[in-house]
C-alpha cells in the first residue's frame, strides 16, 4: 500500500520539521521556520504561534479529514521520529484511541501481519515488532526488558484507561509483580512519580520516554487529558484529528479537495428533500437499487464489487427509541425488503456485531441506527443517510454523517454516481438541517463547500442570518395544515406503507402510467436525483479546478486571515493564460490516455541507481572545521531541543564507552546507515554493503577515530552518498534529454494571487498588486532597473520552493520573471560574485538548457554584479542589460 500525493507531503512535512527540531535546537523555532518555508507568517494574519503545553516535549498534529488514512500516516510516521533520536533510545509507542470501538479495531489492526498498515511498520522495522493491548502489559506477556530493547512495542490503549482522578483505583498505577523486571530496567528514578509503586505499569511507560500517538485528538483537551499525556512522560506527540482544537500545533493539513483528487471520499454530498416520510423511503430504497444497478454493472466491466447501503436514522423518543427503530424495520420489510438485508445498530441492540460488510456472503444494504454509528464505524458501501423523524425537526445528522463519505476501494468509479455521497430527508425546518449536514462535514474535516441540495428553491444563502433561517422555518411550520399535526407528532405510524409499496412497485416496473398518487416521487425521479447529482457533482469539480491554482495548503480559518494580492488588472488575462514550460517525462499509460507526461522530479532521475558499483573513496583525515564541531553524541544523534528522558549525553556516552570495541564499530555503523537511511533513493541492503566496504577500508587510527565521533564519519558517507546521487541525476537528465526522454512542454500556471508575507509596493509595473521583498540590494537594484525600461511590460518576483521551478538535475528557482512588450518571457537569477561556484554552474547550465528547449520566447539568465564566470547561462550585470534593452 502506497502513501497518496498529500499523504507523502504529510510525511515530508513531518522529516522537515524533524530536521528544523535538530538544527534549530528549539521546538518553538522549528515550528516557525517550517511554516515561513510555506511561505506562512506564524503570528497576525497567519498560523497560530506554537503551544508549548508540554514543557520541552514536541507535541505536533496532522489535520487530516475523515476518510483520510490517519491510521495508516502514523504507521510511516513512526520511522522518521525515531530516527531523530538517539540509536539507545528504546522504540516504545503509546498509541491513544478515545473509544473502545477504535481501541479494538487499531488493536485488530496492527496485530495483523498481513494488514498494509502493519506490513508498513514491518518494513520500516525489520520485522521487530511487538504490539500490546493493556492486559498483556499488565501480565507482563512477553513484556520485559529484553523484548523492548530489541523490538518497536506498541501499546495500543484508551484514554479511559489513564485518564483519571482516582489513580488509586486504577491497575495501571498498582504494584505490579509482573512488571518487576523493569526496576532494574534504567534506574534513574528522578522521573517517576511520586507515590507510585515503581512496578505499576505507569512507571515502566515513564522509563521508556514513549512516542504518543493521540488518536482523535480533540478528544483530549480537557485538563486530565492534558495530565494524563504528563503521566506518560512522551518524548514526542503525534496528534491525529479532522478537528483540531484551539492550541494544536498543527504542521500538516490536508483538505476536501486533495481527498477527492486521490479518490479517497464520495464528495459532494448531495442532499435531497423530500415533501414526506413516505417519499424519504421510497427514494432511499429506489435509489440504493439504482447505485447497486450501476455498481453490478461496473464489477462485470472489471470494477471491483460494491454493494450500496442506506443507514437510515431514527429519531430518539425519549428512553422508547426501541419502537422508533422497530418501525422502521417494520416499514421497510412491509415494503418488500427482505429481513435478511436489514440490521439494527444502536446502543442497546447490535446485529453488526461480527459481520463483515464488505464481504459477498453478507446481504444487509439498510443499517437503521440513531446516533451509534460513530468514529470507529467505517463502511465505505454506504452510500446513503435517509433521516427518518418528525417534519417539524431539524435532522441530527451530525455525528454519522462521516460515515458515508469514504469511497469504496479507494478507486474512482466508472459511474460518476458511485463517486457520491447522498442524504434524504423531509424536514420542514430543510435550512436548519443543512446548518446540521454543515456541522457533519465540520466534524468530519470538510467545509460548507462539500454538499449540494438537489433543489435551486432549496438552498439555503449562506449570508443569510440565523435570525432570518429561524423565521423562514418558523413560517413554514405555521402553514402546516392542522388536520396533520397528528401525523407530525409521530409520522412513523401514519405511514401508508400499503400506497409507498404500490410506488416502489411502480419505479421498480418502470411503469409509463403514473395515475393520480400522493407521493412526488414519479416513475423518472430516481433518474432525475441520479442526473442531478451527476450536474452538481460537475460544478462542485469545476470549482476546484478554478481554485487550484490559489490554493494554499493552510487550515481555511487560517488561509482567511492571510492577506492575499492579486493579478494587477492591466495584466491579469494575460498572465492566466500563460502556462510556462518546464521539463516532463513520460510516466505510462492511464485509463484515459497513451501517454502520461508529468513535472519531472529528482526521484525520476534517481531511477536505477545503486551503490553497489560506487567508489567508497572518502577523505576522513581532512575534516572541515565546520563539521568537526557537529557530533553525533551532542546534536544528532541526541537532539537538545527536547526531552528524551534518561538519554541526556552523559548517559549515551557513559553506554557506548562500555561496550566492547567490536560492538562499537557494529553500532557505529548503525548509527551511519540510520542516517542515511533516510534517503529513499538508495537501497537499504546496498546501503549496508557499502558502509561496510568503507569500514572495512579504514585503518586502525580511522576506527579508534570513528568510536570517538562516529557523528562527523556519518556525515562525511552522507555527503558522499549525495554527491553520488547528484552525479547520477545529472548524468541521467543531459542523457534522457539526448533521447528524448525528457521535452520541455507548457505546464506551470501563474497563481491568481499570491501570498507572501514580507511585500513591497512602490516599484512600477508589478505583475501582484504587492510582490514578495527582496533579500539583497542589488536584486532591488536589478528590479528598478528593469522596470525603467519601454520594452519591458511587467515584473514578478518568484517565491522560492512555493513558485516556479525550473526542475532539471537540480531544481532552480528564478528570482525575477519579466515580461518584454514582445511578449518574450525571462527567468533571471540575481547573483552576488562572491556566489560563483559549481552550484551555480550547475543551475546556470539547467537554466541555459530549459531556454534552449522553451523555445525563442524564453529566455534564461543568471546575472553576477560585475563578472561574467564564462559558463552557459551566466551573463555580467552590463552584459545583461545591453541585451535587455534590444529584446
Amino acid at each position: 500500500m502506497e502513501l497518496k500525493k498529500y499523504q507523502l507531503q504529510v510525511i515530508k512535512d513531518l522529516d522537515r520539521f524533524l530536521e528544523l527540531l535538530i538544527e534549530k535546537q528549539n521546538i518553538s523555532k522549528a515550528y516557525n521556520a517550517l511554516w515561513n518555508e510555506k511561505g506562512i507568517n506564524v503570528g497576525i494574519d497567519g498560523m497560530p504561534p506554537y503551544n508549548p503545553e508540554l514543557a520541552g516535549v514536541p507535541q505536533v498534529c496532522f489535520k487530516v479529514p475523515t476518510g483520510g488514512g490517519k491510521t495508516f500516516l502514523a504507521a510511516n510516521s513512526l520511522k522518521p521520529i525515531f530516527a531523530s533520536m538517539p540509536h539507545i533510545h528504546p522504540k516504545a509507542v503509546v498509541w491513544l484511541v478515545p473509544s473502545d470501538a477504535i481501541l479494538s479495531q487499531t488493536y485488530k489492526t496492527l496485530t495483523d501481519k498481513n494488514h498494509a498498515y502493519r506490513k508498513k511498520i514491518d518494513v520500516d522495522f525489520g520485522n521487530k515488532v511487538e504490539v500490546y493491548s493493556k492486559q498483556q502489559l499488565l501480565n507482563g506477556q512477553n513484556f520485559n526488558p529484553t523484548s523492548v530493547s530489541d523490538n518497536l512495542s506498541i501499546f495500543v490503549l484508551s484514554y479511559d484507561s489513564f485518564r483519571t482522578s482516582k489513580k488509586d483505583g486504577r491497575k495501571a498505577y498498582q504494584e505490579n509483580g509482573s512488571l518487576l523486571p523493569f526496576v532494574r530496567f534504567k534506574q534513574d528514578s528522578s522521573n517517576l512519580l511520586e507515590d507510585t509503586d515503581e512496578t505499576a505499569l505507569i512507571q515502566v511507560i515513564r522509563k521508556l520516554n514513549p512516542v504518543v500517538i493521540v488518536d482523535e485528538s480533540h478528544h483530549a483537551t480537557s485538563k486530565l487529558s492534558k495530565e494524563m499525556l504528563q503521566n506518560f512522560n512522551p518524548s514526542f506527540v503525534l496528534d491525529l484529528t479532522a478537528t483540531p482544537k484551539k492550541g494544536s500545533n498543527i504542521i500538516s493539513f490536508v483538505d476536501a479537495r486533495q481527498l477527492k483528487a486521490e479518490n479517497m471520499v464520495k464528495l459532494p454530498v448531495i442532499v435531497y428533500n423530500r415533501k414526506s416520510q413516505e417519499d424519504v423511503f421510497i427514494s432511499a430504497v429506489s435509489l440504493r437499487r439504482k447505485l447497486e444497478l450501476e455498481a453490478v454493472q461496473g464489477q462485470k466491466n472489471g470494477g471491483k464489487y460494491i454493494r450500496p447501503i442506506v443507514l437510515f436514522q431514527a429519531q430518539p423518543k425519549n428512553n422508547a427509541d426501541s419502537t422508533t427503530y422497530e418501525k422502521i424495520k417494520h416499514t421497510l420489510m412491509e415494503m418488500g425488503i427482505p429481513e435478511s438485508e436489514i440490521a439494527i445498530k444502536t446502543a442497546n441492540k447490535d446485529e453488526l456485531k461480527n459481520i463483515d460488510l464488505s464481504s459477498l456472503d453478507c446481504n444487509i444494504r439498510y443499517i437503521i441506527t440513531i446516533n451509534a454509528l460513530k468514529e470507529g464505524w467505517d463502511c465505505p458501501f454506504a452510500y446513503i443517510l435517509a433521516t427518518v423523524a418528525n417534519r417539524t425537526s431539524s435532522i441530527d445528522v451530525e455525528q454519522i454523517l462521516g460515515r458515508i463519505l469514504r469511497l469504496p476501494n479507494t478507486k474512482k468509479n466508472e459511474s460518476e454516481v458511485l463517486n457520491l455521497s447522498y442524504v434524504i430527508t423531509s424536514s420542514n425546518a430543510f435550512y436548519a438541517t443543512l446548518d446540521k449536514v454543515v456541522v457533519g462535514l465540520n466534524a468530519a474535516g470538510f467545509t460548507s463547500k462539500d454538499y449540494r441540495v438537489d433543489d435551486c428553491e432549496d438552498v439555503v444563502d449562506e449570508r443569510q442570518t440565523t435570525q432570518e433561517v429561524n423565521s423562514q422555518t418558523e413560517l413554514l411550520l405555521d402553514n402546516i395544515q392542522v388536520g396533520n399535526n397528528d401525523k407530525d407528532i409521530d409520522e412513523l405510524d401514519g405511514l401508508n406503507v400499503e400506497l409507498m409499496k404500490m410506488q416502489l412497485e411502480k419505479l421498480e416496473n418502470e411503469s409509463a402510467e403514473t395515475g393520480k398518487e400522493d407521493s412526488s416521487v414519479s416513475s423518472n425521479a430516481i433518474n432525475d436525483m441520479l442526473e442531478h447529482a451527476k450536474s452538481q457533482n460537475e460544478l462542485y469539480w469545476q470549482e476546484f479546478q478554478e481554485t487550484e491554482e490559489n490554493y494554499v495548503p493552510v487550515p481555511p480559518e487560517v488561509g482567511d486571515k492571510m492577506k492575499h494580492y492579486k493579478l494587477n488588472q492591466l495584466f491579469a488575462d494575460e498572465a492566466s493564460s500563460m502556462e510556462i514550460p518546464q521539463f516532463m517525462i513520460e510516466t505510462g499509460r492511464s485509463l484515459f490516455s497513451e501517454h502520461v507526461q508529468q513535472p519531472l522530479s529528482k526521484e525520476n532521475l534517481y531511477a536505477g541507481f545503486s551503490l553497489l558499483d560506487k567508489d567508497t573513496v572518502i577523505d576522513f583525515d581532512s575534516v572541515d572545521s565546520e563539521i568537526a564541531r557537529i557530533d553525533i553524541d551532542d546534536s544528532d544523534a541526541m537532539p537538545k531541543a527536547w526531552k528524551l528522558q534518561g538519554f541526556d549525553n552523559q548517559n549515551v556516552k557513559k553506554w557506548f564507552d562500555e561496550q566492547p570495541s567490536d560492538r562499537k564499530i557494529r553500532l557505529c555503523k548503525d548509527m551511519i546507515i540510520k542516517k542515511l537511511s533516510k534517503n529513499n533513493a538508495v537501497n537499504d541492503r546496498d546501503l549496508d554493503i557499502y558502509v561496510d566496504r568503507i569500514i572495512q577500508n579504514l585503518t586502525e587510527d580511522q576506527l579508534t577515530d570513528m568510536e570517538q565521533t562516529p557523528g562527523i564519519y556519518a556525515l562525511k558517507i552522507n555527503k558522499k552518498v549525495n554527491s553520488l546521487l547528484n552525479e547520477y541525476a545529472k548524468k541521467m537528465f543531459y542523457e534522457w534529454v539526448e533521447q528524448d526522454k525528457i521535452s520541455c512542454m507548457p505546464s506551470y500556471k501563474l497563481p491568481r494571487e499570491i501570498s507572501p508575507t514580507n511585500t513591497i509596493a512602490s516599484i512600477p509595473k508589478s505583475l501582484y498588486s504587492e510582490e514578495e521583498n527582496f533579500d539583497t540590494e542589488y536584486e532591488r537594484k536589478v528590479v528598478m532597473e528593469l522596470s525603467s525600461l519601454n520594452n519591458v511590460r511587467w515584473w514578478h518576483r518568484n517565491i522560492a520552493r512555493k513558485g516556479f521551478s525550473i526542475n532539471g538535475a537540480i531544481n532552480a528557482y528564478p528570482d525575477l520573471m519579466v515580461k518584454t512588450e514582445s511578449g518574450k518571457l525571462l527567468l533571471i537569477e540575481t547573483k552576488g560574485d562572491q556566489l560563483e561556484n559549481l552550484e551555480s554552474k550547475e543551475k546556470a547550465e539547467t537554466g541555459a538548457k530549459w531556454a534552449e528547449m522553451a523555445g525563442r520566447m524564453y529566455k534564461y539568465y543568471m546575472v553576477f554584479e560585475t563578472k561574467n564566470p564564462g559558463y552557459n547561462g551566466a551573463y555580467s550585470y552590463e552584459e545583461f542589460m545591453r541585451i535587455v534593452k534590444e529584446l
